[in-house]
């Protein structure tokens, strides 16, 4: 029953992100020519040269980015991003709907504030929760996962292209607004993500602690396995310990239960983190 609870909660925030996501760009972002990233900016290109609605613009994008994911990554990710895949842009096509939300404030930095405040905490919401806007974002993951590139330097390159690409778009104050929005987004969503404890520590208890290992280490995770006994049959077991930043709790959770759908784990709030291997370079 718990697990069932948990489960309609990070559903519901997962909703609740997306929907301010789509609410933002709509009511902030596009009534003020800001420039935005992701699928969306990509969206507002397909807008410009056709007759395609942004939201349309942007399920294209998606969908053929789900297509893409489902041959690189396999079926278990691409479901992992279906609901934000589809579900994004069916909100903005709602919100599109309803003009009383266009031009609700005056001034366009106010819009560019509120917005990328909007769409960091709902960008937030939904990485915490374990899930995914889809988009653009996939991209990233692939060239990760086949060459072995860094995902947020990628990311980041990405929407700064896409940026680039709608300068012709829009005029240097609404070029500038673009960056402060991004700016914004980006510090809040950090801040969502880290809201109630930057970081968390796994305690494992598992037959598979070996898999499980090499799982957290071919991910770029640090872990400890603490050699124990248990204290009602004295058997001989080893304990894996991990800590790691709160954005990726779900994903972990998640992964090491598909290894071991019985494994025992705590899962704590880490206050502080300091030393080699974390906040000190293994090469210092």
């Amino acid at each position: 029953m718990k697990s069932i609870r948990t489960a309609g909660v990070n559903i519901s925030m997962i909703l609740l992100g997306i929907a301010l996501n789509a609410f933002a760009v709509e009511a902030f972002c596009l009534p003020y020519g800001i420039l935005v990233g992701g699928a969306t900016g990509i969206g507002r290109l397909l807008n410009y040269f056709t007759d395609m609605s942004v939201s349309m613009g942007v399920m294209c994008v998606n969908a053929a980015l789900l297509v893409l994911a489902f041959f690189c990554m396999g079926k278990r990710y691409s479901a992992s991003i279906v609901l934000g895949t589809f579900l994004y842009p069916v909100l903005m096509a709602f919100f599109e709907g309803i003009p009383q939300i266009r031009h609700m404030v005056q001034d366009p930095l106010l819009a560019a504030l509120c917005g990328g405040g909007l769409m960091g905490v709902g960008i937030g919401l939904v990485i915490r929760n374990g899930g995914s806007l889809g988009g653009s974002d996939v991209v990233p993951v692939i060239l990760h996962k086949k060459a072995k590139l860094p995902i947020a330097p990628v990311m980041y390159g990405l929407d700064v292209a896409i940026l680039v690409l709608q300068g012709f778009l829009a005029s240097p104050n609404e070029i500038i607004l673009g960056i402060l929005m991004t700016l914004t987004y980006t510090v809040v969503a950090n801040k969502t993500l880290l809201a109630g404890g930057g970081h968390v520590q796994f305690m494992i208890f598992s037959p598979q602690n070996e898999k499980i290992k090499k799982l957290l280490v071919e991910r770029g995770f640090g872990a400890t396995l603490l050699h124990g006994k248990t204290a009602y049959f004295s058997h001989e077991t080893d304990v894996l310990i991990t800590i790691l930043s709160v954005r990726y709790m779900n994903y972990v959770k998640d992964r090491i239960l598909e290894i071991d759908d019985k494994a025992f784990m705590t899962i704590s709030s880490v206050r502080e983190v300091d030393g080699r291997g974390f906040t000190i370079s293994m090469d210092s």
